[in-house]
């Protein structure tokens, strides 16, 4: 059921429903219509870059010999387990979630690159999750190290992905609408694989392309939200406070022209891939009950795993249950283990489960559509109601390891993890819970 929602958003079941060309001067991209332009360059940016890219090169061929556009050479830029080389691309690879050296090369050269465009051109923009930290692209008074700083305390301090990526607006020349800056007076159409939670188009690789809302004393609060205030390095806290008193630093607003020329529709989403697996369970036309809990998910991992269990304990229909979930939720670290929110998510809900519902077998999956659950090389786990037993049997202590965000030695130990490696999209996390 994982797999079949992860297949339902790759690049290679939607660029050639989204991308169409029409006789030879007339392209439909989402849904508009495009006939006015001498050229098109395709960027990709995010975790499905590079199948995006092989997709859009496939419906290019496809026409090639009625095709009257020209295509200048694209650009792409991926995680690094995720990189090929894609013919006619300039292709790079990137730091996720921290970002590196490689991310601020392949920020570098897409400013410039961007910058060379004009009215005659069509940017078709593929985004999906990932590019906020794969293009990193400070204000010269910062450095790359005091922003990957920043970035760590920020996933570390159990912010959500939206006050995240508030603060990496505002410590970025292309993020939270500014790519536009450098692409007008070209104009750009976005096709968008979400990975976030509501399917906030400012908060998708933090808004490339989208009018921020946000402002930098949005993200000093959050920063002191969150208690990492006093520990920004001294040129990240001096800019923002700068940036506070300087309307010319702050992100573009929607009143601003630049967006005049900018279009964007979302192709795939978390939502799309639940759907997808409850088609497929009621199409089964067995005895088994399949109910949604939520789409949205948000909030800290140990709260959202007892509401789950807490919901669960409130079902009395005889007939097995199939129970779907997704979003994302929060990890506030505060050991020193290894893990991601998928793996903590799985293992919480083994210990509420033995709490509140200990007779009952089931089985339970929390997985990163990504293929990958923090910096791990898992997308999550598998657990079920003989888990702990096996966790003993391992003299594994599985609520101390969670306190010390450990999950991944614990899921190890007993053979639990999801290893899938990349998938080549990102529409955040997926749960399903089975009640036998």
């Amino acid at each position: 059921m994982f797999n079949l929602g992860i297949e339902e958003v790759k690049p290679k079941n939607l660029i050639s429903k989204h991308i169409k060309i029409i006789g030879s001067k007339v392209i439909h991209i989402g849904d508009k219509k495009f006939d006015k332009f001498k050229s098109i360059i395709p960027i990709c940016i995010g975790k499905a870059s590079v199948e995006m890219a092989i997709c859009f090169n496939e419906v290019l061929k496809k026409n090639s010999s009625k095709f009257y556009f020209k295509v200048k050479k694209g650009f792409l830029v991926v995680n690094k387990e995720n990189f090929k080389t894609v013919e006619n691309f300039h292709c790079f690879f990137a730091g996720h979630p921290i970002p590196d050296e490689k991310g601020l090369e392949a920020s570098s050269f897409l400013v410039n690159y961007l910058k060379s465009f004009d009215e005659k051109d069509l940017i078709v923009l593929m985004l999906s999750g990932g590019g906020s930290a794969m293009l990193p692209n400070p204000p010269n008074s910062i450095s790359l190290e005091d922003k990957i700083c920043v970035n760590q305390m920020l996933l570390s301090s159990g912010a959500n992905i939206k006050e995240i990526n508030t603060v990496r607006k505002h410590l970025s020349s292309l993020k939270g609408g500014n790519f536009l800056k450098h692409s007008y007076p070209a104009t750009t159409t976005s096709l968008i694989i979400s990975d976030v939670v509501g399917d906030d188009l400012s908060s998708i690789s933090s808004g490339l392309t989208v009018p921020d809302s946000t402002t930098f004393e949005n993200a000093i609060s959050i920063s002191k939200k969150y208690n990492i205030w006093k520990t920004f390095p001294k040129n990240i806290k001096h800019y923002l406070s700068v940036g506070i008193k300087s309307p010319d630093l702050e992100t573009p607003k929607k009143n601003n022209k630049i967006f005049e020329n900018c279009f964007n529709s979302i192709i795939a989403s978390n939502s799309i891939s639940l759907d997808c697996i409850k088609k497929y369970l009621n199409s089964l036309n067995s005895n088994i009950e399949c109910k949604f809990w939520k789409k949205n998910i948000e909030g800290d991992v140990k709260e959202v795993a007892f509401e789950f269990v807490k919901y669960v304990s409130t079902y009395k229909n005889k007939n097995p249950l199939i129970l779907l979930s997704g979003g994302e939720t929060t990890v506030k670290i505060v050991g020193s283990g290894k893990g991601g929110r998928n793996q903590e998510f799985a293992l919480y809900v083994c210990l509420f489960m033995k709490k509140l519902m200990p007779k009952k077998k089931y089985f339970f999956l929390s997985g990163g559509t990504d293929g990958r659950d923090g910096p791990t090389d898992s997308a999550g786990g598998i657990v079920s109601d003989n888990t702990l037993e096996l966790c003993n049997k391992e003299n594994v202590d599985c609520e101390k390891e969670l306190k010390n965000n450990n999950s991944y030695f614990v899921l190890e130990k007993i053979d639990s993890h999801i290893k899938i490696k990349g998938t080549n999209t990102n529409v955040a996390d997926i749960q399903i819970f089975a009640l036998l």
